[in-house]
């Protein structure tokens, strides 16, 4: 437990709702991932501002909140009863044991403080900060959700993992209903994406992030919780580079009863709108039953966007980049096995869906050369004369062109050849057959115009395709194949540098 500063520039609130429907869904902006942290997210550069926190005029409980006005002698003072509608403010006391320094998020589900607990300063304890939330009235005035809530908190207590926040207690104060959790210094995640380059972060500075991520997530579904509100705010990236997964509190149960026969009730975040539209599942907005694949695609998500610097459905809700067709676009760091992996975990509907998370770090992970282990004779044969081949046809260069001006007449040929070279390519003909194939129209333009933009990044384009392939080829055990779309892929570009390195595994 440490202290987190605080930072002015995370500015953005988040307030966004979602009601269990897709229509509902369409209907609100989508998330804008700069909100204040909920829970324990601990967003810095909150406003300390308090919260507008309305009390539940139906209750009859009496508000036991005091106030005490020098916590620097740690609640010995004679301390007054607050008025019972006033929201909370720093300086505040819950229990006769937390006093509220400072607000340090607010978001659906509340608001968090962060609080001095008396016990553990008397205790003497080297770090006697916690982190509070103080649930809003929508969860205070709703009985039922206030029960499941409270079993569902306890569910996550029993989540003890490097990669999950420490819950501590669930408990209230009068009206005030509240959590109390570790006290975190570092990110959120949605600040560190926020301030990445274009581009995104390079894969093995992300790994560990998201490799964390994944960890914390499958060991949630291992005692089967659903997560159910997965994104960027909801990780956070202490002063050491751990990873921290945040608000288990809300979680969805997998099973709506304990194989014991105890509690069934179940806390759906979804009834009380704590989705967040861009990482929420197709199956999710419909209001389908939880399951560890909903985290899946919320993580993918989450993945890509630290990878690529952006989302990949643009922040539009699962249901609408269902009815718009919508593909994500590869990330050019990963290799052919690792984007087919994230691809998979993007998938919209769940059925095509990373099943477990376990899979997902398999299938991202970079593999040990060992796992490649030694090849039979002939397929090392192949490889060595497939390379001899190509050095000998493919690495004379040509002397660089002065640009020249185009005829009209000549402007049409390149326009045409283009047009050819797009419908080859869309329909597979990349490197064959000969004298028809995209990669030949695009270098026939290029002869033409050899600073065509869209000539180049069109045989750029082809030996991307022919990497993807090349990979789906090794994986499936087809050295040969592989090499063969290798050895294509070079033709079209021979310093791409994908092609370069699979030709290099395959050779050793």
């Amino acid at each position: 437990m440490s202290e987190i500063q605080p930072n002015a520039d995370d500015d953005a609130l988040d307030k966004t709702r979602v009601m269990p429907s897709s229509a509902a869904a369409r209907s609100r902006p989508a998330e804008n991932d700069d909100e204040k942290t909920r829970l324990a997210a601990f967003v810095p550069g909150v406003p300390e501002a308090p919260p507008s926190i309305a009390a539940d005029a139906a209750s009859d409980d009496i508000d036991s909140t005091r106030r005490n006005p020098d916590t620097s002698l740690g609640a010995t003072l004679p301390v007054e009863p607050l008025p019972s509608a006033r929201p909370l403010q720093v300086g505040d006391v819950l229990k006769e044991r937390f006093v509220l320094e400072q607000v340090l998020g607010e978001g659906g589900m509340g608001v968090v403080f962060k609080a001095l607990d008396l016990r553990k300063r008397e205790a003497k304890d080297k770090d006697p900060y916690v982190a509070l939330k103080v649930l809003n009235p929508e969860f205070q005035q709703n009985p039922v959700s206030l029960i499941a809530l409270q079993r569902e908190t306890k569910r996550a207590q029993t989540l003890s993992h490097p990669n999950i926040i420490n819950v501590h207690d669930f408990d209230r104060d009068g009206r005030h209903v509240f959590m109390s959790m570790e006290y975190l210094e570092g990110r959120p995640l949605n600040q560190v994406i926020r301030e990445l380059p274009e581009g995104g972060m390079a894969f093995k500075k992300a790994w560990p992030i998201i490799q964390g991520m994944a960890e914390a997530l499958a060991y949630a579904h291992r005692k089967h919780i659903v997560h159910s509100d997965f994104k960027p705010g909801n990780v956070f990236v202490d002063k050491n580079g751990e990873v921290k997964v945040l608000d288990f509190g809300i979680a969805c149960a997998a099973g709506r009863a304990d194989k014991k026969g105890g509690d069934a009730t179940m806390f759906n975040a979804r009834e009380l709108g704590a989705l967040t539209p861009a990482y929420a599942s197709y199956e999710m907005l419909r209001g389908e039953e939880p399951d560890p694949r909903d985290d899946i695609y919320a993580m993918a998500c989450v993945t890509y966007e630290l990878l690529a610097g952006k989302h990949p459905y643009a922040k539009v809700s699962a249901d609408v980049a269902v009815e718009l067709k919508l593909q994500p676009k590869p990330i050019p760091g990963l290799n052919g096995r690792q984007w087919r992996g994230l691809k998979r975990a993007l998938a919209l509907k769940r059925e095509d869906r990373t099943p477990t998370a376990e899979e997902f770090i398999g299938e991202l992970q970079k593999r040990s050369p060992l796992f490649y282990g030694t090849w039979a004779a002939a397929t090392i044969a192949v490889i060595a004369v497939g390379g001899n081949v190509y050095m000998g046809l493919y690495e004379v260069k040509e002397p660089p062109r002065v640009p020249t001006a185009l005829t009209a007449e000549q402007r049409a040929k390149v326009a045409d050849l283009l047009e050819l070279a797009d419908i080859h390519f869309e329909v597979g003909y990349l490197t064959a057959p000969t004298g028809a194939n995209a990669l030949w129209a695009y270098r026939e333009a290029l002869k033409i115009d050899p600073y065509n933009e869209r000539a180049a990044n069109g045989i750029h384009k082809i030996a991307d395709a022919l990497e993807l392939e090349a990979w789906k080829a090794f994986e499936q055990g087809d050295r040969v194949d592989s090499l063969k779309k290798v050895l294509e892929g070079l033709e079209a570009m021979p310093n791409h540098d994908g092609l370069r390195k699979l030709k290099a595994k395959l050779e050793r």
